[in-house]
C-alpha cells in the first residue's frame, strides 16, 4: 500500500539577517520517523532521497506577523521497500563437561 508521509513547519522572517546574502527567512520542518524510514530506504535503494516541500503565506494568529506554512511529504511504500530483519545467530548448544575418575579428588 502506497503512503505519502507528511510532516509541517514554518518560515518566519530571518530576525538575524545582516548582510545581503543571508537569507530572508528561516525556520524548519520536523521530519517524522516513517519519513526517515523512507529516506534510509530509498538511499539503500541506490535512489536520491528527497522530500517535497509545498509552502503558502499566512499570519500568525497571535501576533499577526506573516510567515510561510510549508509541508514536507515523503513518498514511501514501507511494505514493498522493508525488507525483513536478518534471522538470530545460532545458539551454540552447550558442549558437556567430561570429568574422569582420576579427577575427582575423594
Amino acid at each position: 500500500m502506497s503512503k505519502y508521509h507528511k510532516s509541517e513547519g514554518g518560515l518566519w522572517p530571518n530576525k538575524d539577517k545582516k548582510a545581503q546574502n543571508h537569507p530572508d527567512m528561516t525556520g524548519k520542518v520536523d521530519l517524522t520517523r516513517e519519513q526517515l524510514k523512507g529516506l534510509i530506504a530509498m538511499a539503500k535503494k541506490g535512489e536520491t532521497p528527497k522530500v517535497k516541500l509545498a509552502s503558502w503565506t499566512r499570519k500568525a494568529q497571535d501576533t499577526g506577523q506573516p510567515y510561510q506554512y510549508v509541508t514536507g511529504e515523503v513518498f514511501w511504500d514501507g511494505e514493498e521497500t522493508a525488507s525483513a530483519p536478518p534471522p538470530p545467530p545460532p545458539v551454540p548448544e552447550p558442549q558437556p563437561i567430561l570429568i574422569e575418575e582420576d579427577d575427582i579428588p575423594f
